[in-house]
């Protein structure tokens, strides 16, 4: 069945149906192909330029695989292929050779997406097959590959990928994701990079390297020389989550090539929850107040900034000097339209922090969407979320609001009036989400009357609390 184009694409979509479930359809995008009509209608196939496929978790095999790529061949003319086979455990080497052997069919591709996160069976020798392929698409813009905890993955899988790179030069967007593929160290994040500054088109990067503790500052001092030299970069997202080598001085390197950067639109970084980064007993190795300065007084420089997002979820070391450096910061970046921080388990944010970083918004009127998490701080009060429900409500222009306080105990129903009496005032909001499970002083009367409070906002489509 055909149905409504999507304003983002001019061609169709075809959606793959195996063992008679529906795997994925969106029928106000797609032109949904069941396993009936995949070997009746190929008219209708001939004109699709995106095909998806999702596999059944814990069932899709190698077998599967190779069903759904001989049948992808016909189609030679597809643009984009989007494969999400997460927690497919049955997928080995040989599934990903087969989906390779038929990539490097469709010369007309542009886009490739991957995901084969939690398919341990996968081994650098699948990564390779992949890479091998991927070098005959000459006319591919996009990549995103998905290997999260692939566990027998090899630093030789970045690598093949990497020198990949060196022939896929017209490339505008990658995303790689090798979270918990703990062999990967800072030579191999030097491979990488060296490739990667030679990408002049590239607008786009995200990688991912959670859990790979082999990759310190040394690594990150490397990708940062070569981000640097990539002007066209419009957006980044780099999560070093976890990463017990990652310190102040990996952060100043970043800080200092982010700057140069000028046409960046959005960041996201992650240096949350890193064991060695909040280690007491430990002075020489930990991001502080110090790291978080040395980025926003980089970030401050970057005025076409228009989303950011910052985890420094667990880094107890981050005080109120740290918070108001990035206040200040914040406060100049005056296209913003969204911003995410978390500051989970910063146990040293206090009231004064929250009260300078709700300050720094009341500027950026072009904000449409708020993230704030400051679970498990103990030392936040109703006193913040009085200075947040200030500032929130002469922002006119908010769409999306979330807002965790997650066992800050001092927060009562008395916060939640306040912020309530400042929604209120915010008639374009379409989505709150609010966690305040654990806060002791919130009863299930206050989480009532707060309800209540909001029905008035004709826009809201989505109210999500979580009070217990």
């Amino acid at each position: 069945m055909q149905s409504q184009q999507p304003k983002e694409e001019s061609s169709h979509a075809v959606s793959l149906k195996i063992n008679d479930q529906m795997i994925h359809h969106n029928p106000k995008y797609e032109l949904a192909l069941t396993k009936e009509t995949l070997d009746l209608q190929p008219s209708k196939r001939m004109n699709a330029s995106i095909v998806r496929f999702i596999g059944i978790k814990k069932q899709t095999s190698d077998e599967t695989l190779k069903k759904v790529t001989k049948a992808m061949i016909s189609l030679k003319r597809f643009r984009k292929v989007v494969f999400d086979c997460e927690e497919c455990y049955e997928i080995t080497d040989q599934g990903l050779k087969s989906l390779s052997d038929s990539l490097e069919r469709l010369t007309f591709l542009q886009s490739i997406s991957l995901n084969f996160a939690l398919c341990w069976k996968i081994t650098e020798q699948g990564v390779k097959s992949l890479c091998n392929s991927l070098e005959r698409l000459s006319s591919l813009h996009s990549i995103s590959l998905n290997f999260e905890a692939c566990s027998k993955i090899t630093e030789k899988g970045l690598r093949n990928i990497s020198e990949s790179l060196r022939i896929l030069t017209t490339l505008k967007s990658i995303s790689l994701n090798f979270a918990e593929c703990g062999r990967i160290a800072d030579q191999d994040v030097k491979s990488l990079s060296d490739r990667l500054k030679r990408l002049s088109s590239l607008q786009s990067i995200s990688l991912n390297f959670e859990r790979c503790n082999k990759i310190t500052d040394k690594g990150l001092k490397s990708l940062s020389d070569s981000l640097q030299k990539i002007t066209s970069l419009q957006s980044i997202s780099l999560n070093f989550g976890k990463c017990e080598g990652i310190t102040d001085q990996g952060a100043k390197n970043l800080s200092e090539s982010l700057q140069k950067l000028t046409h960046l639109q959005s960041i996201h970084l992650t240096f949350g929850g890193c064991k060695r980064l909040w280690d007491f007993t430990d002075q020489s190795v930990k991001i502080t107040d110090q790291g978080v300065k040395s980025l926003s007084d980089s970030l401050q420089r970057l005025e076409s900034l228009q989303s950011i997002s910052l985890n420094f979820q667990e880094c107890k070391n981050i005080t109120g000097q740290g918070v108001k450096s990035l206040s200040e910061s914040l406060q100049r970046l005056t296209c913003l339209q969204s911003i995410s921080l978390n500051l989970k388990e910063c146990w040293q944010v206090t009231d004064q922090c929250v009260k300078n970083l709700s300050d720094s918004l009341q500027g950026l009127t072009s904000l449409q969407s708020i993230s704030l998490n400051f679970a498990l701080c103990k030392n936040v009060t109703d006193q913040s979320v009085r200075s947040l429900s200030v500032s929130l409500q002469k922002l006119d222009s908010l769409q999306s609001i979330y807002l965790d306080f997650y066992c800050c105990t001092q927060v009562s129903n008395q916060g939640l009036k306040s912020l309530s009496e400042s929604l209120q005032r915010l008639s374009s909001l379409q989505s709150i989400s609010l966690i305040v499970q654990g806060c002791g002083g919130v009863t299930v009367q206050g989480m009532k009357t707060f309800r209540e409070s909001l029905q008035t906002l004709s826009c809201l489509r989505k109210l999500d609390i979580i009070s217990w």
